[in-house]
């Protein structure tokens, strides 16, 4: 895998993920908004079905109750020992959450749920206490889980996982199989900034879509383009969700050793990878455990997934990629 090197981005802008992709003039393209998974979700392909809008809305029903067949994102023990029987998806998420906290040195934990819990980032006016972040610490942990095929034990009362840095991968994945099955060959799934495509871009000779990346400063437009084919593209950054208290920023990407947001000199993460249940763990995890550690998660993750690539934008406003060029990234 090759490191490019890095660079100053001179304009930069609010952290999202554009494609630049489609056309205006054809009378056939279908492009229509969900709010669904916490998020609103747009569909964006050519081959306007009547049922269009039916499909895409029921494929997003069975999707998430798939995701959400434990009774939600977050699932939290009642009792100590607890035992929870999960469907294939989950499972799968699960045992990928598991390796990707193990080579990140526990910066990922599944676990964090507890901590997402008590920040609330969404609804909280102020950060929680020490005291209270250190109670809720001695929760945290991936080995307080386990898991035997889709049998997932929680080992004390109030452990919990939370599949929410995850579900919107999986969820594109899930999302673009079943379009095809039902006819739709190519297109775009964008969960709320986290990017699917899929099949073959009609606008495009080669056949692929340009993504556009955003920065997290909020001074321009995009700082480049990489150019994919059935894949995702995801991205975290502190820019998402957060709450200011007392003129400080609280963001959501919450470290699992302090329990506090991470701080480590990185603004955004950006992972490109055909299986996007993992890049959005990753985009999380390289988020979390800072650049160095990132780049030796993605050199053994690589021997296995040779389409995985990412863009870090660091608090300093410079850009480096570990194996974008064979996405062709433009960056200015």
């Amino acid at each position: 895998m090759k490191k490019q090197g890095s660079f100053f981005v001179s304009a930069l802008l609010p952290l999202f993920i554009f494609i630049l992709l489609f056309g205006c003039e054809r009378t056939d393209r279908y492009e229509e908004s969900f709010f669904a998974m916490d998020t609103v979700i747009t569909f964006t392909f050519y081959e306007n079905k009547d049922d269009s809008s039916q499909l895409c809305l029921s494929l997003l029903t069975e999707t998430e109750s798939e995701l959400t067949e434990c009774g939600g994102y977050i699932i939290t023990a009642k009792n100590d020992n607890t035992v929870v029987e999960l469907n294939d998806t989950l499972a799968s998420i699960v045992k990928k959450s598991l390796d990707v906290s193990y080579l990140s040195e526990g910066y990922y934990d599944i676990t964090v749920a507890p901590l997402v819990s008590l920040w609330n980032i969404r609804e909280a006016k102020a950060p929680p206490t020490e005291e209270e972040i250190k109670a809720v610490l001695e929760l945290v942990g991936y080995g307080n889980i386990s898991l035997e095929g889709n049998t997932l034990y929680l080992q004390k009362k109030g452990v919990g996982i939370d599949l929410g840095s995850a579900g919107k991968g999986a969820a594109g994945d899930i999302l673009a199989e079943k379009l095809q099955k039902n006819g739709i060959s190519s297109g775009i799934i964008n969960l709320g900034g986290n990017v699917r495509v899929f099949g073959e871009n009609p606008k495009n000779p080669e056949g692929k879509f340009i993504v556009g990346i955003k920065d997290p400063f909020g001074r321009s437009a995009i700082i480049g383009t990489v150019k994919v084919k059935d894949t995702n593209v995801i991205t975290s950054g502190a820019y998402e969700r957060f709450f200011v208290y007392e003129n400080e920023r609280y963001h959501h990407l919450l470290d699992p050793k302090t329990g506090y947001p991470s701080n480590n000199g990185l603004a955004s993460v950006t992972v490109i990878c055909k299986d996007g249940a993992l890049a959005d763990m990753l985009s999380t995890a390289m988020y979390v455990a800072g650049h160095e550690i990132a780049e030796s998660m993605l050199e053994v993750l690589g021997a296995e997934h040779t389409d995985l690539a990412a863009v870090f934008v660091f608090d300093d406003g410079t850009v480096s990629f570990f194996n974008a060029d064979m996405y062709e990234a433009e960056f200015e």
